[in-house]
C-alpha cells in the first residue's frame, strides 16, 4: 500500500513539474490560456506546423472580405432621397432635436 501511494505521489509531482509554467501563465496573465497554449506549441515544436493554417486563414479572411464587399455593393438602396428633403420620413423625427424643421 505504501509503495502504491509513493508511486502516485511521484506521478503527481511529475505532473505538477511539467504543468507548472502553464498553470502560472493561466493564473497570472490576462488571456493566460492563449499564452500557455502558444508556449506549449512552441516547446513541443508544433508551432511551426501552424504556418499553413495561418496562410489558409488569411486566404479565407480575404475571400470573405471580397464577398462581403460585393454583397454590400449590390444591396445598396435603389432610391435615395436627398438629405434636405422633407417628403421622406424615416421614423426618427422625434429624435431630431437640433434641426430647424418643425
Amino acid at each position: 500500500m505504501q509503495a502504491k501511494l509513493t508511486a502516485t505521489m511521484m506521478d503527481f509531482g511529475r505532473l505538477l513539474q511539467k504543468a507548472g509554467p502553464y498553470v502560472v501563465l493561466e493564473i497570472v496573465l490576462p488571456g493566460g490560456t492563449l499564452f500557455a497554449l502558444l508556449l506549449y506549441l512552441y516547446r513541443t515544436g508544433q508551432l511551426r506546423n501552424l504556418a499553413g493554417v495561418r496562410m489558409m486563414g488569411r486566404t479565407l479572411l480575404r475571400s470573405t472580405g471580397r464577398v462581403f464587399d460585393s454583397l454590400a455593393f449590390t444591396m445598396q438602396p435603389l432610391a435615395v432621397t436627398p438629405v434636405g428633403s422633407t417628403s421622406a420620413r424615416d421614423g426618427l423625427e422625434p429624435l431630431d432635436f437640433f434641426s430647424g424643421r418643425k
